[in-house]
C-alpha cells in the first residue's frame, strides 16, 4: 500500500516549486520532506504536526473568506506527508490504525483544498487505503422500514405540481427551465446504483464508515440550539439514524461526492443540467438524515434539480410573487428564509400567509424535483431519506 500512496511525490513537487505563496520555511521543509519521501520516519512527525498546528491556527484566527490559499496547500501537503510517517511507523493494519489515517486524511480534505497538480491527493489515498482494509460485517439492524411513511391528508388541496414522465429536453427547456416553472420527474435516474445499494446504510459503513464529515445538529437552522458537530459516517449512522431520543442529525447540504468520490460512482449527473448559463461546474450535494429532518422555507439563487434517492419527502413551494406573505427574517444572513412554517402556518402571527399559493408534493425514490431559481420551498423527511441536489446557473 505504501508504493501506491508514494506514487504521487511527483505531482506535488512540481507544485511546490511552482507556488511561492506558502512561505519559505514551510515551503522549503515540505519540498525536502516529499523529495526524500521514502526516508521519512517517526523524527519527521513533529515537525510536520508543527506546520499543521500552526496553519490550523492562522485559518482559525479569523473570517473563513480571509483565509490565504496558500495556508490550505499547506495543510493538504503537510496531511499527506503525515499520513505517510503514520504508515510507515504502524507494524500492523489494525482497524484503530485505519481510524486515525482516516481521520488525518478528512481533517486535511475539509481545512485543505485541492492541488493544481493532484486536485484529489487525499480523496486517492482514502480510495487506495480502503481497499486494503479488513472487510466490515453489517453493524446496523436493518428493521426500520425506510418508506415508513405518515402522509397527512390535509395536504391534498395544495395545488399540485407537474409530474412529467422522462420528459424531453426540448420539453422541459421551453415548458419549464424558460418560464421556471417546477415539476416532478420521473423514469429518468432509474439507473442509478444508488436506488439499490443506499437502501442499506450498512453499504455507507462498509464503504464510508470511518470517514469524517459535517453533522447539522438540532431541528433546523435557524433555531438557537442548532449546531455542527464533525463525527464519522458510521457515528452519524449509528447514533442518530434510528434515534428518536435527543437532538436530530442531519447530513446536510454536504458536498460528500468530493469528499467521497467513490459514491459518486452510484450516481450520475441528470442531463438536464446541461441547460446553463455558464461554464461553471454542476453543484452537487448530499441530502442525508432519519425521519424528520427539516429544511425550513427558503430560497436559492440557482436552479436546482432534488433527486430522491431513498425515502420519501414532503415539499412544499411557492412562487418567488409570494415572496411578501412569507415573511423572510430580517436578517441579512436568513435573508432567504421565512418565517412561516407552511405545514402549520400561524395565520394570526402571519395573516398575510393566507394570500399565498402554496404548491405541495410528496417526493418518492427515483423522482427528481426542478425548483427554479428563488422558488420557496420547505422540506421534511417522512422516512429515512437521502437525496441529492443538482444546482447550477
Amino acid at each position: 500500500m505504501l508504493n501506491r500512496l508514494v506514487q504521487f511525490q511527483n505531482q506535488i513537487l512540481v507544485e511546490l516549486q511552482e507556488t511561492s505563496d506558502l512561505g519559505f520555511s514551510s515551503s522549503s521543509l515540505l519540498t525536502k520532506y516529499v523529495r526524500n519521501i521514502n526516508s521519512l520516519d517517526s523524527t519527521t512527525l513533529l515537525k510536520i504536526e508543527a506546520i499543521l498546528d500552526y496553519m490550523y491556527e492562522l485559518i482559525n484566527a479569523g473570517n473563513w473568506k480571509d483565509v490565504k490559499l496558500s495556508w490550505r496547500k499547506t495543510i493538504t501537503v503537510a496531511t499527506y506527508l503525515k499520513l505517510i510517517v503514520i504508515f510507515k511507523s504502524s507494524t500492523e493494519l489494525t482497524e484503530d490504525l485505519f481510524k486515525e489515517l482516516f481521520k488525518i486524511i478528512d481533517h486535511g480534505i475539509l481545512f485543505g483544498c485541492p492541488l493544481k497538480n493532484e486536485p484529489k491527493l487525499l480523496q486517492k489515498c482514502a480510495e487506495i487505503m480502503n481497499s486494503s482494509r479488513p472487510h466490515v460485517n453489517n453493524i446496523v439492524n436493518m428493521s426500520n422500514e425506510v418508506n415508513g411513511v405518515d402522509i397527512q391528508s390535509n395536504y391534498d388541496s395544495l395545488c399540485k405540481i407537474d409530474v412529467l414522465n422522462c420528459p424531453s429536453m426540448e420539453t422541459f427547456f421551453r415548458d419549464y427551465i424558460l418560464k421556471e416553472r417546477p415539476a416532478v420527474l420521473e423514469n429518468c435516474i432509474n439507473h442509478w446504483p444508488a436506488l439499490e445499494k443506499w437502501k442499506d446504510q450498512n453499504y455507507f459503513i462498509k464503504l464510508a464508515g470511518l470517514r469524517t464529515v459535517a453533522i447539522e445538529l438540532g431541528s433546523d437552522y435557524t433555531k438557537s440550539e442548532w449546531t455542527q458537530k464533525l463525527m464519522t459516517l458510521e457515528e452519524f449512522i449509528k447514533n442518530y439514524m434510528f434515534n428518536t431520543d435527543g437532538p436530530v442529525g442531519y447530513l446536510a447540504q454536504y458536498q460528500l461526492f468530493d469528499h467521497i468520490p467513490e459514491l459518486k460512482l452510484d450516481i450520475t449527473e441528470p442531463e438536464y443540467c446541461c441547460f446553463s448559463d455558464t461554464n461553471e461546474p454542476v453543484d452537487i450535494m448530499a441530502w442525508y438524515g432519519p425521519k424528520g429532518t427539516l429544511s425550513p422555507l427558503h430560497y436559492d439563487a440557482k436552479r436546482n434539480l432534488l433527486a430522491q434517492v431513498i425515502g420519501k419527502k414532503h415539499m412544499f413551494l411557492f412562487s418567488p410573487n409570494d415572496t411578501d406573505y412569507l415573511y423572510p427574517h430580517d436578517s441579512q444572513l436568513l435573508h432567504n428564509t421565512a418565517q412561516v412554517d407552511p405545514r402549520k402556518p400561524d395565520l394570526e402571527k402571519y395573516p398575510k400567509y393566507k394570500e399565498a399559493k402554496p404548491y405541495y408534493c410528496t417526493l418518492s425514490p427515483g423522482q427528481m424535483l426542478f425548483i427554479p431559481p428563488k422558488w420557496w420551498h420547505c422540506v421534511e423527511s417522512l422516512s429515512i431519506s437521502f437525496s441529492v441536489s443538482f444546482w447550477w446557473e
